[in-house]
């Protein structure tokens, strides 16, 4: 039922009426109390005559306080009927499986500390097959397996870590080291560039030199292809030379000494001796059959045909691999540790 404006006054001058008749508040207050009303009684137009039976018909003669009473304890018996416990099922099983789970990630974690990278994909292997949807445990499995150069297998797990979670930096940054190491310069690239995207100014210098780095490689790579291949003396295009390193068949025209006295084969061999990684490559390509021989031939005192040698197939891939690294920048590291 709606009230009227005067019939909610009338409620409020009976309330004020009484306060006054029973002086429940100081006399200056009681002269205010008086003002009040008749300005109340002026603005809404209450008649004071018809006060009583204005209350008594709309109000059943109950006064403010004892409305505003009953309505509270009818708040209360309904606020009573809406509390109902109502319980809510939170399967157990759940929180378990995530502990379980959680745990063996975190035995993973102390493998790859210790530096038992085996140990650490068993580990993570395990928490996956109870959580597979978790994409930190993927990262995780995906360092293992970079730290153990199965970067195979780390392009996978970061390409499912990426998978289950676009905005995971850390699937992009295993992604982007891993593709690297494949020398696969410019995925590589796009991975850092999305690790950036996504940390923003909380990327790591880490981070931002393994992008560095890759953008160079991608560049350097770029140059090759457009570089313009070395002609031989009789104007024919030299299949033995490549973009990034001497013409070598030209430089061993002149046999040993003039190898060894031409500025350009110098610079490049000592760029390749400054770089930390030409002597694994070199005792890597040693294991090559057909450069094997050739080292025999040196031992026995012959003179190789340098221009023969030049022709040889795996002689031009180890020089192009050694020589084309002259001066490359530092591989990137991959900093993100296991979570």
């Amino acid at each position: 039922m709606a009230y009227s404006n005067k019939e909610v006054s009338s409620l409020i001058i009976d309330y004020l009426n009484k306060v006054v008749s029973k002086a429940e508040v100081s006399a200056d207050d009681i002269d205010s109390l008086n003002v009040a009303i008749d300005c109340l009684t002026e603005v809404f137009g209450v008649e004071k005559d018809t006060l009583s039976a204005t209350i008594e018909s709309k109000f059943n003669g109950k006064s403010l306080t004892e409305l505003l009473d009953a309505a509270s304890q009818n708040a209360g018996n309904t606020d009573e009927c809406k509390t109902e416990t109502v319980k809510i099922n939170i399967p157990q099983e759940d929180a378990e499986t995530k502990a379980k789970a959680e745990a063996l990630k975190l035995e993973g974690n102390k493998a790859v500390a210790s530096k038992d990278y085996d140990l650490a994909v068993e580990k993570y292997t395990e928490a996956i097959k109870i959580l597979p949807t978790n994409a930190v445990y993927f990262a995780n499995r995906a360092a293992a397996y970079t730290n153990s150069q199965n970067y195979d297998e780390a392009v996978k797990d970061a390409e499912e870590a990426i998978k289950l979670d676009p905005a995971y930096s850390k699937g992009y940054s295993r992604l982007a080291y891993a593709k690297y190491v494949q020398e696969n310069f410019e995925e590589s690239l796009e991975a850092y560039k999305k690790v950036l995207e996504i940390e923003g100014d909380s990327a790591t210098e880490v981070t931002k030199r393994g992008y560095e780095t890759a953008k160079k490689r991608v560049e350097e790579s770029l140059n090759l292809e457009k570089s313009v291949p070395t002609e031989s003396a009789g104007g024919q295009t030299n299949p033995a030379a490549g973009g990034g390193f001497p013409d070598f068949s030209s430089l061993m025209s002149g046999g040993l000494e003039g190898l060894m006295n031409n500025p350009q084969m110098m610079q490049a061999a000592q760029s390749m001796m400054s770089n930390p990684g030409a002597m694994e490559k070199i005792q890597s390509m040693m294991q090559n059959p057909a450069i094997q021989q050739m080292a025999e031939q040196f031992k026995g005192g012959n003179t190789p045909d340098f221009s023969e040698m030049m022709n040889n197939p795996a002689v031009r891939n180890m020089a192009s691999s050694l020589f084309s690294g002259a001066g490359e920048p530092a591989a990137p590291k991959d900093d993100a540790k296991p979570e």
